[in-house]
This record gives structure tokens, sequence and C-alpha cells, in this order.
């Protein structure tokens, strides 16, 4: 009954022969699995889509090789042994490993080392991460992101935390275990309370500011080095407010406590209804850059993240300049 049999490897001993018993294969234990489960070989045969006289054959070979029967034949269904059901409990076991394999594949492929932290200046937070998010998750609804905005300063920190697998922001932390890359720029714009003095103005230039209160940045923060190339230096007029991120210059602005320069990022529909937008002179700009760990490979999804944000990137029109938008 074997001689025919492609599962029977040559040189396997035959049920009468003394040795070591060789091991059951993957395929016999599916097929095994399949009788138990539907307790008869034609419906092992459906299940498994063969023929039953193919599980006849692996089922024939499983009990010789085992020298002991697995089934009693009773009519037209097949009474497990005792040993059959103590192998059937180790055998679903084996299958439970096998499902919660192909699930953390699956949704390895689906969303990446499972949740996906992204960190990035305030400021890429307002369009540009979730523009990316949502381009992302139209093709992958079961991703799941923790997002964090921080300062420039507080980046490092996240990545030596473990708190993320990729940053978006101006200027790349320096420190020795990341990498990054530049995607692109983002063009400097002066945002104004509406009517405010400079208003009138259609481009803002450095001596401009030296008879106005305005809000500025620190000098090591990304756009703090970037007003020290626009002014040459230390302006004439130091500024009267300080912050730490666009956005919160641009509330400041709202608030009508003076002009500031964001990057063009930063100047959304619903900001720029309530702020004038000019181009300064010279012209200014910042990177827009993506850190990631350098001591380990970048997660699937954080690579799927980094091209979907290239294409938002190269996607963004050149700044509009104007005064509010109020329809």
């Amino acid at each position: 009954m074997h001689e025919d049999d492609p599962t029977l490897e040559a040189g396997a001993p035959r049920g009468g022969d003394a040795g070591a018993r060789p091991p059951l294969n993957l395929r016999q234990i599916e097929v095994f699995r399949a009788i138990m489960l539907s307790g008869s070989i034609s419906g092992a045969g459906r299940m498994l889509h063969v023929s039953q006289p193919a599980i006849s054959r692996v089922l024939a070979l499983m009990e010789s090789r085992l020298r002991y029967p697995l089934f009693e034949r009773s009519r037209s269904r097949l009474v497990p042994t005792a040993e059959a059901r103590r192998l059937y409990a180790e055998v679903e076991q084996v299958y439970g490993g096998i499902q919660r394999v192909n699930a953390l594949a699956t949704s390895l492929g689906e969303a990446g080392a499972g949740m996906l932290r992204v960190v990035s200046s305030a400021s890429f937070g307002q369009r540009m991460i979730p523009t990316t998010l949502r381009e992302l998750r139209a093709g992958k609804a079961h991703v799941r992101v923790d997002y964090r905005s921080a300062t420039y300063d507080e980046l490092a920190g996240y990545f030596l935390s473990g708190q993320a697998d990729i940053a978006v922001s101006m200027r790349p932390p320096d420190h020795p275990n990341l990498a990054a890359i530049e995607l692109g720029h983002s063009e400097v714009v002066c945002i104004l309370p509406p009517g405010h003095a400079l208003a009138a103005r259609s481009v803002i230039r450095p001596e401009d500011f030296s008879s106005v209160d305005w809000v500025g940045y620190p000098a090591e923060a990304p756009l703090g080095r970037v007003l020290a190339e626009f002014f040459g230096g230390t302006p004439s007029h130091a500024a009267a407010m300080e912050v730490h991120s666009p956005v919160t210059a641009a509330a400041f602005v709202q608030q009508g406590l003076g002009p500031a320069m964001v990057d063009a990022w930063c100047v959304g529909p619903e900001l720029r209804r309530s702020v004038a937008v000019r181009p300064i002179a010279p012209a200014a700009r910042v990177g827009i850059w993506a850190t990631y760990s350098d001591l380990q490979p970048l997660p699937l999804m954080a690579r799927r993240f980094l091209a979907v944000l290239r294409t938002v990137i190269d996607g963004e029109p050149a700044p509009v300049f104007g005064d509010p938008v109020t329809s």
C-alpha cells in the first residue's frame, strides 16, 4: 500500500521494523487534526481539499510510523483512541501557536511592529503630520499611532527613552546614535495682526522690526538661527517676547502682540482667517528633516510613513500672501 506513496521517504522503517520511530511531518499532523475535527476520512478530505484515498494513505503511514492505531473504525466514522486524544491536545497547542504567528505576521505587514511612534515640531504637527497620517491610514486602516509634539531640545530624549520611531523637525538633533535625512524645505514668512503698521508693506525687511514689538525665538532654536541670518546678526531692536514654537508665536500674533516669522507649514486655513501673511527679504527657509535611530532598522510602518511624507512635502503649494481671508 505504501510503495507509490509520495509522502513515504526512501529508507523509512516499516511498522514492524525495530528501531527509533521516525518523526511525523507537518502534513501528517495536518491530516490527523482534520480527521479529529471532522470525524471521518471524507470530512478530512473536504477540509483539506484532497481525495479520500490520499487521506487514507497518510493516516496509514502515520499509524505505521507510530506503531499503534490512532482510530478505531466504527461504521462510517473514526473513533479516536486514547493515544489519539492525547496527541490531539498537543497538536491543538501547536496550531494555536501557528495562528498567533500568522496573526503577528499579518499585523507586522499592516502596521509594522505594533504602534507607529511619531514625534515632530509643533509647527509640522499642524498640517504636515496629520495630512501624512491621513494618507497613510487611507490604505492601512489598522495603523495605530502615538504622536507627540516636541521642541528641538526634546527630540533626542524621545529616541533614547524608546518613545519614538521617527521624528520630523526643522533641524536634526545632534546625537551619535541618530541618523537624519533632509526631505525638503519650508519657506519662512512673516505673519502680522490685522491692521498692524507693518501690514501696509508688501515685503517685510530686517529694518522694519527696528520700531515695533515683535515675537522672536531663542538663538539656539531652529527659527532663532534663521532670524540671526535674516538680521545679519543680532537685531537692532530685540524681540519683546520669545517663544519656543511657531505655533505659540502664531497664537501671540492672533492676540495682537506683534508680528512673528514662522515656517509656511504653520500657516493653515484657520490661521489665514486671522492674520496677514507677507514675504520677507532676504528670503529664508528652514529644512524638513526626518530623524530615526541609527542603532536599529527603521520599522516597516515608519518606512511607509516616510514615503508618504515625502509625497506630502513635494505636493505642498507655495505660500499664499495677503490679508486675512474672511470667506
